[in-house]
């Protein structure tokens, strides 16, 4: 399986919550519902759209959100590609010096509101916030 976590933790301190692959049955039924949503949108409109979600690493599960998401919220007459391409869900992630500097800064109970997490795609282990970890059914591997 193809790494889709951020690469660069450092500078993003944020992963999508969206992991696995694109297949392209997935692609073809989510092109007929925007077709069927928006049929005046150009056939031009189609190659690039499936260009950028390639581009952007879209998983199965992620390519249906971002289409539902558009379909319930465009509010223009025809969406744009940004509209599809900008949607994802994120949770922020941190690794072992941030916690130890929330625990340096005065947050006594960092490491109670933070579990360590192993990811396959990730290189080294993350922390996130109990919460997330609730909410998204987040397991470590």
């Amino acid at each position: 399986m193809p790494n889709l976590w951020h690469e660069n933790l450092e500078s993003q301190n944020e992963i999508s919550l969206y992991r696995g692959n694109l297949t392209d049955e997935c692609l073809i039924r989510n092109i007929v519902l925007i077709k069927k949503a928006f049929p005046s949108l150009p056939l031009q409109f189609y190659d690039v759209l499936t260009d950028r979600i390639y581009a952007n690493k879209f998983s199965d599960a992620r390519l249906e959100d971002a289409i539902c998401n558009v379909i319930d919220n465009c509010i223009y007459p025809i969406p744009t590609i940004a509209n599809f391409i900008s949607f994802d869900k994120k949770i922020k992630i941190y690794n072992y010096k941030q916690i130890v500097d929330m625990v340096n800064d005065g947050d006594d109970r960092a490491f109670e509101r933070y579990k360590k997490i192993k990811m396959r795609d990730l290189p080294e282990a993350v922390w996130i916030h109990i919460n997330d970890i609730a909410k998204y059914n987040i397991i470590s591997e």
